[in-house]
């Protein structure tokens, strides 16, 4: 027999309950801990937080981080840290608004892309979005004024290609638009932020 849970007046499988308040909730203390992970067995990632990687039912240009497809969660989680901060390596505790808006998720980024993905001068072919011989991820970050990587990108799930958010958080709670589309040796943006774009490797 499937039970529910009632939460906020809303009724909802218990499954699923535990699911949302676990992803939509982070944790109210510092000392939060996460539930054990059994040895070997790595985060069971589709069985607690299927809603990182659920996209509805019409996704676009779906596309899924692979080390989240695979469970992989400990490349960028480590569940001895609080659970203020997700259990994000390096994120700074306390929020994260625009006085703690550092370079602490280009370096967890880079520690599998590398940084040339994000130099001004970067080797050919060292990132995809880029104009020319232009590194577009590096004009991007001199333009937020902040090495950041998770205002634009999504780390689990996108319905969009190169797990671009369809909706780039700003400050006092606001949102701006982002649609992406690839192309072929290139791609498309259209964001609040700028007109439509389009660019050529």
């Amino acid at each position: 027999m499937l039970r529910i849970a009632r939460r906020s007046g809303f009724l909802l499988p218990s499954a699923l309950a535990v699911a949302l308040l676990c992803v939509a909730q982070p944790a109210q203390a510092a000392g939060a801990r996460h539930p054990p992970v059994v040895a070997r067995e790595g985060c069971v990632t589709l069985q607690c937080h299927a809603l990182l990687l659920d996209l509805g039912d019409r996704p676009r240009e779906r596309s899924v981080h692979q080390p989240a497809a695979a469970g992989e969660c400990a490349s960028c989680h480590d569940l001895a840290l609080p659970g203020e901060v997700r259990f994000v390596k390096g994120a700074p505790s306390g929020g994260d608004g625009p006085a703690t808006a550092q370079a602490w998720d280009l370096a967890l980024c880079a520690g599998c892309h590398g940084e040339a993905l994000a130099a001004k001068d970067s080797p050919a072919g060292a990132t995809r979005f880029s104009d020319g011989g232009k590194n577009l991820h590096a004009l991007h970050i001199q333009a937020a004024r902040g090495s950041r990587c998770l205002p634009c990108h999504d780390p689990h799930a996108s319905r969009q290609a190169m797990l671009l958010r369809e909706r780039i958080p700003a400050r006092g709670g606001a949102f701006i638009s982002q649609e992406f589309r690839a192309e072929k040796n290139g791609g498309w943006c259209r964001t609040g932020c700028h007109a439509p774009k389009a660019y050529k490797r």
